[in-house]
């Protein structure tokens, strides 16, 4: 009896061996079978978990053609009349100046490129890290085409039409020559920042229409840049201007936020005041003292500003917005530049407004290097010893030509700047405007025969 239960024992022990056996090969196989299929899939979608060398040859071919049609038409006659005295020189010329000019640049290039991308994946073992391949090529046709008005350098922008000149010079009006010169204040900003006023929008011009009529003088920097007091004095407003009780330009909210300081010189037995517009934030407080250079406010865009810059004015005797003058005359150079100024007045003696005004250097006094437009009527204040109508600030010491041109005349005048100093320049036309030129008749055109005589002269022919 023992040996059949043994045998009994044996068999469902090899029996349970011979299943485990087959249980185990099954699960190998569906193992082997899912390795398969990852690898398939491996090699057919480049999907790897291991970061892939990716080995890129682009082959972008392009052409593009850009054909430039440049037509300017323009023509520049100026006389210069060198003279040792700053006195203006009529010089007629037929051809109006500055000239206009206006040439026009139109170009087309056609960029084409030609590609395909292609991606193969190359396994070297389940160990290692896929080796990726990888042929770029783009396909792109752009078309440009861009016209736009080029001004040269050395070409001034031409004057816009004559405006009407309703201020005549007053008798009385002070000698220039006399007057002295008040470079009180120093620089709203340290040497940090850009200290200089913008040359296309200085005071007394609104930028050909553009913009209002500039009381003050603008200088761009950034955003939350520190302003600084330009001279000694006790702050009269600091804050908000948005009401009409703490109006300070043509109408509320005009600065969006200011600072004003009344200065402890008087000039002239009148006060002088210095104002801060468009600031971010105020740094000081009503009646507070400060002192030049101590930080007041810090730049912003608020009110009517189109970007963050500080927009300075000067303001004599009353502090409104229509009390001010040229900053130009007020605010000290940098060493070794100084200040041009002048007034333009027509052969009757009216301030000729809205005049274009060219600066050149005298080495080159047909390139000009500035150009700026007198004040217009009854909008700005001049000096009240200058009696100037224009300015060019921050000009290098050295020597120069001022032209203008108006009348059928131009006007050249040679000018020496010196070193934080003014040269005053007076461009007067003493001359009326030249006639206008005669035109030239036509040749008669020769008389048509007559059909007798064509028939006399047909009847000659055939004897």
């Amino acid at each position: 009896m023992l040996f059949p239960t043994v045998d009994k024992q044996l068999i469902w022990i090899i029996t349970g061996i011979g299943l485990g056996l087959g249980v185990t090969l099954t699960v190998i196989g569906l193992l082997g079978f899912n390795q398969n299929r990852e690898l398939s899939a491996l090699v057919s979608t480049a999907t790897a978990t291991k970061t892939p060398t990716d080995v890129a040859t682009p082959t972008p071919t392009a052409s593009a053609t850009a054909t430039p049609t440049l037509t300017p038409s323009a023509t520049e006659t100026s006389t210069q009349t060198p003279t040792p005295t700053q006195t203006s020189t009529d010089t007629p010329t037929p051809t109006p100046l500055p000239p206009t000019l206006t040439p026009t640049v139109t170009f087309t290039p056609v960029i084409t490129e030609t590609a395909s991308l292609t991606e193969t994946t190359v396994f070297q073992g389940l160990d290692q890290d896929p080796v990726i391949t990888a042929t770029l090529e783009l396909t792109q046709t752009t078309n440009l085409t861009s016209s736009q008005v080029i001004t040269p350098v050395g070409t001034p922008t031409p004057s816009p039409t004559p405006v009407p000149r309703t201020v005549s010079v007053p008798t009385d009006i002070p000698d220039y020559t006399a007057a002295e010169d008040h470079f009180w204040f120093g620089r709203p900003f340290s040497e940090d920042y850009f200290t200089w006023g913008s040359y296309t929008y200085p005071y007394g011009s609104n930028g050909r229409g553009q913009y209002f009529w500039h009381h003050g003088i603008d200088i761009q920097n950034a955003q939350g840049a520190t302003v600084i007091a330009v001279g000694d004095g006790t702050v009269t407003h600091a804050g908000p201007d948005d009401t009409v009780q703490l109006q300070l330009g043509p109408w509320p909210d005009f600065f969006g936020q200011a600072v004003v300081i009344e200065h402890d010189q008087r000039w002239h037995d009148q006060p002088v005041y210095s104002l801060y517009g468009h600031v971010s934030k105020t740094l000081v407080q009503v009646g507070q003292h400060v002192q030049e250079g101590e930080p007041i406010a810090e730049v912003g865009q608020l009110g009517v500003a189109l970007g963050p810059h500080l927009h300075l004015e000067i303001r004599l005797g009353a502090a409104t917005y229509f009390d001010t003058r040229n900053p130009d005359l007020w605010v000290r150079s940098d060493p070794g530049f100084g200040v041009i100024a002048g007034r333009v007045v027509d052969y009757q003696n009216y301030f000729v407004p809205q005049q274009l005004v060219t600066l050149h250097r005298a080495s080159a006094p047909s390139r000009f290097w500035r150009e700026t437009f007198t004040y217009p009527d009854n909008e700005v204040q001049s000096d009240d010893d200058y009696v100037e109508t224009f300015t060019f600030s921050d000009v290098p010491a050295g020597q120069y030509v001022i032209k203008t041109f108006f009348d059928g005349r131009q006007l050249t005048v040679p000018i020496t700047v010196t070193n934080r100093a003014t040269s005053f320049v007076l461009l007067d036309q003493t001359q009326p405007p030249p006639p206008p030129p005669t035109p030239t008749p036509l040749p008669e055109p020769a008389p048509a025969a007559t059909p007798a005589l064509a028939g006399e002269e047909a009847g000659q022919q055939n004897e």
